[in-house]
């Protein structure tokens, strides 16, 4: 069986580096990103399939929301995660903060693991 591929979107390489090999650690496949774009590139570039995208809205929340709309619209059975300082935008996120608890910095591992495997698990019913 294939593991189930995260893409992280994370800007800081001192959360995103731990929470990358803890996921790792955990059976994930993990491509990481430090902002939209390169993520974007990623995803458009499918290296391999990407199952769900877990992205930090605390850098520059305009480009991630942009980016996780696009998901929604082209890939649609991906999961987005948002996780990051989302009280601050929440308002330009529209229904993107409907589809379950903001993920918060300091990332608590488990609690990002939890999340993932109740997405993916949806997505599959």
């Amino acid at each position: 069986m294939t593991a189930e591929c995260i893409l992280l979107l994370e800007p800081e390489i001192v959360a995103r580096q731990p929470l990358a090999d803890y996921l790792r650690d955990c059976g994930f496949k993990v491509l990481e990103a430090a902002n939209a774009a390169e993520a974007r590139a990623l995803l458009v570039a499918q290296p391999v399939a990407i199952d769900a995208v877990l992205a930090d809205v605390g850098g520059d929340a305009g480009e991630t929301f942009a980016l996780a709309q696009w998901v929604r619209r082209t890939l649609p059975s991906v999961p987005v995660i948002l996780a990051g300082s989302i009280e601050k935008a929440a308002a330009e996120a529209g229904d993107l903060c409907n589809d379950g608890r903001a993920l918060m910095k300091p990332y608590d591992h488990q609690l990002v693991l939890q999340q993932i495997k109740r997405r993916l698990a949806a997505r599959k019913t």
